[in-house]
């Protein structure tokens, strides 16, 4: 449990608070399981708090200091952490779903398991984040910086990353169905083993990423760089290869039947690849120019 008189300074309002932080800069605050369900909290330095399990339901914390903080188990539902500082901080487990964290920095950020459906992260700073194993419905990463984050067996259907930077992420065996990746940057990214049934990845780069053994059924790749992508034993049945770019690719037991693609770029394939065309099925492929 919190210790009764930290909590009683927070109560107190954020500006006695911070004073007393100012104050005591070597107390390390204990507000565990403490309940500031719609609390105004902006601006508040909450930097190495203990807040484990704590009840932050739709609590405004625009622009709070929460660097390092332990939100273990915390609720956080729909509450405002735009702006803020959680580089660093523990949120496995958390209950986020609805919060928005507009501008927030997560950098490094521990959200293994966090529940954060439908949550707003545009903007947000998540570099070297860890959302293994996150509940990421329709969760909102539209512009993010998500360079080398960590999604391993995340939930994602429907999640936004339109013009993320995700280079070097790792997505290894996540659900991202119907997922949207317009404009992202994932060079180097580990897709392998996702679920992409209908995920738009039009103008997405994805040279050098590595989405081998992939469901990518009927996905919308138009415009889309693949240059060097391993694509080993893909299901892009019915996919949309539209401009795509397959220089180098590895198509080796992938398969393109019904899928809308050229002659030409398959070519291309062969031609910077030649061993990485083994094994790949067109079967009724559209292969327009061919």
């Amino acid at each position: 449990m919190a210790i009764e008189e930290h909590l009683e300074i927070l109560k107190a309002g954020v500006t006695e608070w911070n004073q007393w932080r100012a104050s005591n800069p070597d107390i390390q605050p204990d507000l565990r399981q403490a309940n500031r369900q719609g609390a105004n909290l902006n601006d508040a330095n909450l930097a190495d708090a203990n807040l484990q399990r704590a009840s932050l339901q739709k609590t405004d914390l625009n622009n709070a200091n929460l660097e390092r903080a332990d939100l273990y188990e915390a609720r956080l539902q729909r509450s405002n952490l735009d702006q803020a500082n959680l580089r660093a901080a523990t949120l496995q487990r958390s209950n986020l779903k609805r919060a928005t964290l507009v501008e927030t920095d997560l950098r490094d950020a521990d959200l293994k398991q966090a529940r954060m459906g439908g949550a707003d992260l545009t903007r947000a700073k998540l570099t070297n984040a860890d959302l293994s194993g996150a509940f990421l419905d329709e969760t909102q990463f539209a512009s993010a910086q998500l360079e080398a984050a960590v999604f391993e067996e995340a939930k994602c259907v429907r999640a936004d990353f339109s013009s993320a930077q995700l280079p070097k992420a790792n997505f290894e065996g996540a659900d991202l169905q119907d997922a949207d990746f317009r404009d992202a940057d994932l060079r180097g990214a580990k897709l392998k083993l996702c679920d992409l049934k209908s995920a738009d990845f039009r103008r997405a780069n994805l040279d050098g990423a590595d989405l081998s053994g992939s469901y990518l059924r009927g996905a919308d790749l138009q415009g889309a760089s693949l240059a060097g992508a391993d694509l080993f034993a893909v299901d892009l049945q019915r996919a949309n290869l539209q401009d795509v770019n397959l220089t180098g690719a590895n198509l080796r037991g992938a398969d393109l039947r019904e899928a809308y693609c050229t002659a030409e770029q398959l070519a291309a394939a062969i031609e910077a690849n030649p061993d990485g065309i083994n094994d790949l099925s067109v079967s009724d492929s559209h292969l327009d120019g061919a």
